[in-house]
């Protein structure tokens, strides 16, 4: 299992490491227009530079805080509303239509009304980051829930087990892995979400350097910061990975 993992591990890097070298070549080459593509050599000496001088670092704990808040929130909420649609059907059949419907609209469009509310803030991005994430969380729980087999209930019933203890020995358990695929669906939307608005506003974080990369035509800021929201997406999603693996196997 380890020697599985750790050339899966070294074919992806192998990948990665194929493709920027490729990226590279075809900019010193001159291929492409500098304006629309930078060398990746010249992302990482900005990258350097920004971290040497403090402003990377405190731009990503901002976003990291930003999507972190929002995701803690979205758990809190999503995953009771989701148990909440499952335990009473009359709801779950009333509003899974309109949930999913909202998982589909763009939020983001919605954004200066949060800035009214919210103001020109961290609290506008949670906000923005919760609604976004919390709603495939709710779903996911619900689908899950809902989709357990009945057996597994009938056969807490008949071990004479009160509902609390089915639902935490059976319930939840036979429906985490729909759960937490609604997790990682939450902590996606939700980086997207946070960062989207921190580019569109300018209120710090990672959204906010691509924002200035694009607008002055700093190529390297703009690819910067794209890499910056791949490096927090795979840290979230690689705990997530991580809380899986340990829930399966304990």
């Amino acid at each position: 299992m380890a020697s599985r993992r750790g050339r899966e591990t070294a074919a992806r890097w192998i990948f990665i490491a194929a493709l920027l070298a490729a990226l590279e070549g075809v900019v010193r080459l001159d291929w492409v227009d500098r304006i629309f593509v930078t060398a990746p050599s010249l992302v990482a000496a900005t990258a350097w530079e920004k971290i040497l001088s403090g402003e990377l670092p405190a731009l990503f704990v901002t976003t990291l805080f930003s999507v972190g808040a929002a995701f803690l929130l979205a758990m809190v909420v999503g995953l009771p509303a989701g148990y909440a649609l499952w335990r009473f059907p009359l709801f779950g059949r009333a509003y899974d239509e309109l949930l999913s419907a909202l998982f589909a609209s763009p939020w983001i469009l919605l954004y200066p009304i949060f800035l009214v509310i919210f103001g020109r803030g961290l609290g506008a991005i949670i906000a923005m980051g919760f609604l976004s994430g919390m709603i495939p969380i709710a779903l996911n729980t619900h689908h899950g829930l809902r989709d357990v087999n009945p057996i597994y209930l009938k056969v807490g019933t008949g071990m004479r087990l009160k509902e609390r203890q089915i639902v935490r020995h059976i319930l939840f358990p036979a429906a985490a892995p729909m759960i937490l695929s609604g997790l990682k669906l939450g902590v996606t939307y939700i980086l997207i979400s946070v960062i989207a608005v921190e580019f569109l506003v300018e209120i710090g974080g990672i959204g906010t350097l691509a924002s200035k990369g694009y607008f002055w035509f700093n190529t390297e800021e703009l690819y910067l910061g794209m890499a910056g929201a791949i490096v927090l997406s795979m840290i979230f999603i690689h705990l997530l990975g991580r809380a899986e693996s340990r829930l399966f196997t304990s």
